[in-house]
C-alpha cells in the first residue's frame, strides 16, 4: 500500500466519532462440515433416503453389504480355535518330554498370528457400517443404493447443525480496536433476523493485495432457521480510544 492510501486511510480512522455501530459483510458457515467416504468396497444395501435428511449423532448412514468380510471373519475365529487347541496339545506334550520347547514355541505363534488376523478382520467388519459424526444434515448423496463402491470411494456429504459461525472480513484498519471475545449482531438475509454472535478467532496474517483480515465469529444459539451459507450484515460497536 503506497503513502499516500495509508495516508487517507488513517486520516478516516481519526474522523470517526468515539462511537459508531461498523458494518461487514458475513457469510454463515458451519464448523462441522465433512465428506464420508468408503474404507472398504462392496454394494451399498443402505443410504438416508434424500438430501436434506437430518440425522442424530451415532445413527447409521451408509451400509456396505458385509457378508464376504462376516464370512472372512468366522473362518478366522475357527482357525484361532484350531491354534489354540494346537498349542494347548502342545504344552501338555512338552511336560510329557513327548516334543520339543521349539515345536510350543511355533503354535504358541500360530495361534498369536490367528488372533492378529481376526482383529484385522473384525475392524473390516466394523468398517460397513458408518455412522454418524455429529448431529446434522445430509448436503449430497455421492453415491446410489446398491451402487458397487471402491474402498476410498465418497458416499456422503454431511453438515453439522450443532455449531455455526461467520465468516466476516474487515478491513485492517478495524484490527486497531477490534479484539478477541468482542460481540456484535448478525442480521442475516435470508430470514431477516437478528442474532448475537463473538468474535472467536481473529485471522493471523493480512490480506497484502485488498488490505483486509479474516474474523471467525460464533453465532449464539438457538440458531432458528438458519442455516451454512445463508449471508448477511455484522453489525459491531467501534469505540475510538484515541478520542477521550
Amino acid at each position: 500500500m503506497n503513502m499516500s492510501k495509508t495516508v487517507v486511510l488513517l486520516s478516516l480512522f481519526f474522523l470517526l466519532p468515539a462511537k459508531a455501530e461498523m458494518t461487514a459483510r458475513a457469510v454463515v458457515s458451519a464448523i462441522d462440515r465433512t465428506i464420508l467416504s468408503a474404507e472398504i468396497s462392496g454394494n451399498v444395501v443402505y443410504l438416508p433416503t434424500g438430501d436434506g435428511e437430518y440425522f442424530k449423532k451415532g445413527a447409521l448412514l451408509a451400509k456396505i453389504d458385509c457378508a464376504i468380510y462376516e464370512a472372512q471373519q468366522r473362518k478366522i475365529e475357527i482357525q484361532k480355535k484350531i491354534a489354540l487347541y494346537q498349542m494347548q496339545k502342545n504344552e501338555q506334550l512338552n511336560k510329557l518330554n513327548a516334543i520339543g520347547a521349539f515345536e510350543v514355541l511355533i503354535s504358541q505363534e500360530e495361534y498369536s498370528k490367528q488372533g492378529a488376523e481376526l482383529d484385522i478382520v473384525s475392524v473390516n467388519v466394523k468398517r460397513c457400517k458408518i455412522y454418524a459424526p455429529f448431529n446434522g444434515r445430509v448436503v449430497e448423496k455421492k453415491v446410489n443404493l446398491h451402487q458397487s463402491i471402491k474402498a476410498q470411494q465418497e458416499i456422503l456429504e454431511i453438515v453439522g447443525t450443532g455449531n455455526l459461525e461467520a465468516i466476516v472480513v474487515v478491513h485492517a484498519t478495524w484490527l486497531s480496536w477490534l479484539k478477541k471475545g468482542d460481540k456484535l449482531t448478525l442480521n442475516v438475509d435470508e430470514t431477516q433476523t437478528d442474532i448475537k454472535v463473538i468474535v472467536k478467532e481473529i485471522g493471523a496474517v493480512v490480506d497484502p493485495t485488498s488490505q483486509t483480515v479474516l474474523i471467525r465469529a460464533k453465532l449464539f444459539k438457538p440458531y432458528g432457521k438458519i442455516i451454512a451459507g445463508m449471508s448477511g450484515t455484522a453489525t459491531f460497536n467501534y469505540k475510538n480510544n484515541s478520542k477521550n
